[in-house]
């Protein structure tokens, strides 16, 4: 996946080319993507919400500005067929996925509904703060699933003063 970054990359770089300061350089364009891939390495994901506190920066304000032009794409087609995993053998893969993807439950071909085998598999996230979220929603989760009641307990670190007399 691109950032926000990169796609104003490419806006620039195609407004050069063409000479035209329309999106793109007024060119139609062509994006292929798996909404599911992970996030870019650096920089924001096209569909993350984007803090406008950081629009001070110049990194900010071409996340920002990518931001918009991804949001400035007016036609969207939807490819709903799956073409690498087709076939019976690949059934219940596929359907794994799916749970995987949208965290649903899988239903078998006798109509009984299972939790996701998945549903217990690390989860990966690019940040801290998605982290916190995360933790913060399994743990409310599991307390109610348990009957238990959920218990915060802060800590801070304490240092002892480097001064002080041994």
């Amino acid at each position: 996946m691109i950032s926000c970054n990169f796609l104003t990359k490419i806006h620039n770089a195609l407004v050069d080319v063409k000479g035209n300061t329309a999106p793109f350089g007024g060119i139609n364009i062509i994006f292929a993507r798996d909404f599911a891939q992970l996030s870019p390495v650096t920089g924001k994901q096209l569909y993350a919400h984007l803090d406008l506190r950081c629009c001070a920066t110049t990194q900010g304000q071409k996340s920002i500005f990518g931001r918009l032009l991804w949001l400035s794409i007016s036609t969207v087609v939807l490819s709903t067929k799956i073409i690498r995993q087709s076939g019976p053998e690949n059934k219940r893969f596929v359907e794994s996925l799916t749970c995987l993807h949208e965290g649903k439950l899988i239903t078998t071909s006798a109509g009984n509904t299972n939790h996701c085998k998945w549903k217990d598999a690390p989860i990966i996230v690019c940040d801290n703060e998605s982290k916190d979220e995360l933790n913060i929603r399994m743990m409310t989760a599991f307390a109610k699933r348990t009957g238990r009641t959920l218990h915060w307990y802060h800590s801070f670190e304490f240092r002892k003063n480097k001064h002080a007399v041994r």
